[in-house]
């Protein structure tokens, strides 16, 4: 497996921290809970969770549904991974609304 792919409780990239961090932003903005996240994206509450703590990754295709049926840009889940996705750990960025 790649070093980039690589995801276990504190051992995840930047990359990931970043976009686990921009979603739990948005969720905050709309008041949502991962029961909410979990109807819309079609799964267990549990599998959101794991994704928030990092225990798995987000997948493209959950972050491209969040994105569309908040009507966000899919660039704002994204926003703060650009900068170097794949930097050790650091501090996640807060999310401008």
């Amino acid at each position: 497996m790649p070093p980039y792919t690589f995801n276990v409780y504190g051992g995840c990239m930047r990359y990931s921290k970043q976009v686990r961090a921009n979603v739990m932003a948005e969720m905050g903005r709309r008041e949502l809970r991962q029961m909410d996240v979990a109807e819309i994206l079609k799964i267990s509450q549990n599998n959101v969770s794991r994704r928030l703590h990092g225990a798995v990754d987000w997948k493209l295709g959950e972050l491209l549904r969040l994105a569309q049926v908040w009507e966000i840009p899919l660039a704002t889940l994204l926003n703060g991974t650009e900068d170097d996705p794949f930097a050790p750990n650091g501090e996640a960025k807060a999310v401008e609304a």
